[in-house]
């Protein structure tokens, strides 16, 4: 008799990005591929400021993710932005996440700069090594999340900031 198998499971090689530079005072194209992401449920997009680093700082700083799990940090925030997935709960909403080099208790220092935790949003995490975390509420506007973020992450950058902004959006 012969034997039934399922077929093999399909293999994801990669994922379709799309790679953009933008500015504060620009970020349609940012809030529309949030709400894109989150009515597909899958997706994520990262943030990164424009910073001016001269000759000797780019030849010791780590390209890439090594750079993440190097013992330095880099000078720069990277903001990542994900939506809730239809498996969580129908009340939370989109994860801000903030891996800075400031080290501990970055909410406080984020409030003591202008930039407080909306009301109603919950800090998850805040970790000198793995970030801030922050779930913002459910419903909260695109413009609210992206703007909230890239005011964060220019608030914790060491560095002198150019004013444009790298967004890596990471398609369902």
């Amino acid at each position: 008799m012969d034997e039934v198998r399922a077929p093999p499971a399909p293999v994801r090689t990669s994922r379709d990005i799309d790679r953009f530079e933008f500015t504060s005072a620009d970020t349609g194209r940012i809030t529309g591929y949030l709400r894109h992401l989150t009515e597909a449920g899958q997706g994520w997009i990262n943030l990164l400021p424009g910073v001016e680093l001269d000759e000797e700082e780019q030849q010791t700083t780590p390209p890439g993710l090594f750079s993440l799990f190097g013992t330095r940090q880099p000078p720069v925030t990277m903001c990542t932005l994900v939506p809730a997935r239809p498996t969580r709960r129908s009340t939370e909403g989109v994860t801000i996440g903030l891996l800075h080099p400031t080290g501990a208790k970055a909410a406080a220092r984020l409030a003591e700069a202008g930039v407080p935790v909306p009301p109603g949003w919950l800090v998850r995490q805040d970790h000198p090594r793995r970030g801030l975390v922050v779930l913002a509420s459910h419903g909260a506007p695109e413009a609210e999340v992206v703007g909230w973020a890239l005011r964060s992450g220019a608030a914790l950058c060491r560095e002198e900031m150019t004013g444009q902004w790298q967004a890596v959006v990471y398609l369902p």
